[in-house]
């Protein structure tokens, strides 16, 4: 379970809610766009640059094509977004790149500080994922497109709420009683 934002481009005469909130759909079949693929290094470059610790995932193409009983090079076809991570120890936040869309999300770990420092890293990624790539940002806990300075608090509140339902959640006795996803 994690706190999600989409990062997409709004589509030419649609109203870009409409578009954030559909699903983004399959992974790609076509083959790579160099423009593309260079945006999304350009991404991951200023992410890295912004914080070092950040690494692209390296994705084992053989096992996944083994798996998937396809061939390793449909695998890198299929599997060409770019996957960046924290340190093991760290705080969770996944960034993934897509050719036309971004996703940032955060484990439901954090508390208090914590959160806030938090959701102050994923607002920093936010606002150079939209800059480079030029992506509006959606938020569907909240279901709206986010002003990114403007909107830090209510997403904060949004998480950190769900954060101590789930820890109420799990130190309750009712937990037998009701499934975890019904608690907000």
């Amino acid at each position: 379970m994690s706190y999600d934002f989409r990062l997409f481009r709004p589509k030419a005469g649609e109203d870009p809610l409409v578009t954030a909130r559909q699903d983004s759909g399959d992974f790609p079949d076509s083959p790579p766009d160099k423009q593309k693929e260079a945006q999304k290094r350009q991404v991951a470059e200023a992410l890295i640059a912004h914080n070092p610790n950040l690494e692209v995932f390296q994705f084992g193409y053989d096992e996944i094509a083994e798996l998937e009983k396809i061939s390793p090079s449909e695998a890198r076809l299929k599997y060409r977004h770019l996957e960046l991570n924290g340190p093991e120890d760290g705080n969770g936040i996944q960034i993934t790149l897509f050719d036309d869309e971004a996703s940032v999300t955060v484990p439901y770990w954090h508390e208090g500080e914590k959160a806030s420092d938090t959701f102050s890293e994923i607002w920093g990624y936010l606002e150079i994922i939209h800059r480079e790539a030029g992506y509006l940002v959606y938020d569907p806990q909240l279901d709206r497109l986010l002003d990114t300075p403007a909107d830090y608090d209510a997403a904060l509140a949004r998480y950190t709420g769900v954060v101590r339902k789930l820890r109420k959640a799990t130190s309750s006795t009712d937990t037998k009683k009701k499934p975890w996803w019904k608690f907000w």
